[in-house]
């Protein structure tokens, strides 16, 4: 049996540069712990440093997308409502 827990990550209205601070953050600590990761596989720990580096980019390429959206002019000194969850699965 599939076991599921939920846990709000974010939920709120921010300002866009509030916004951009919160995501941002999040982000830069998954990069940070990916990269993390990356240094211990140099040094000798089992891993796939090809995943992980996927993982890498593939966040930098998110948070690059964010970036973008929240500085497109029809953003400016708008409110915005973000939700976030995750879901742990055992």
């Amino acid at each position: 049996m599939q076991h599921n827990n939920q846990f709000t990550l974010i939920q709120g209205k921010f300002t866009v540069e509030d916004a951009k601070s919160i995501l941002f953050n999040f982000y830069n600590t998954k990069i940070n712990f990916h990269n993390l990761q990356l240094i211990a596989i140099h040094e000798g720990k089992p891993g796939d440093a090809r995943e992980i580096e996927q993982k890498v980019s593939a966040l930098k390429q998110m948070k690059q997308e964010i970036s973008s959206l929240l500085s497109a002019p029809d953003f400016a000194n708008q409110l915005l409502e973000i939700e976030g969850h995750i879901t742990i699965k055992r």
